[in-house]
């Protein structure tokens, strides 16, 4: 489940980056995959943690 949050969340940050970029090119395009990553991971490591059973 956390994966598939984290790619939902990696998805939709690229996908609002395009939005506001409008024609990318190289550089903006790199930059959205570089802020879609590091939410994708954010995403994920909080999903896990949130849902692993407490200690």
């Amino acid at each position: 489940m956390a994966k598939f949050l984290g790619l939902i969340a990696a998805l939709a940050v690229f996908s609002a980056w395009l939005s506001v970029v409008g024609n990318p090119h190289v550089v903006e395009t790199v930059i959205g995959l570089v802020l879609a990553v590091i939410a994708g991971f954010w995403v994920f490591f909080k999903a896990r943690k949130f849902g692993a059973p407490p200690k």
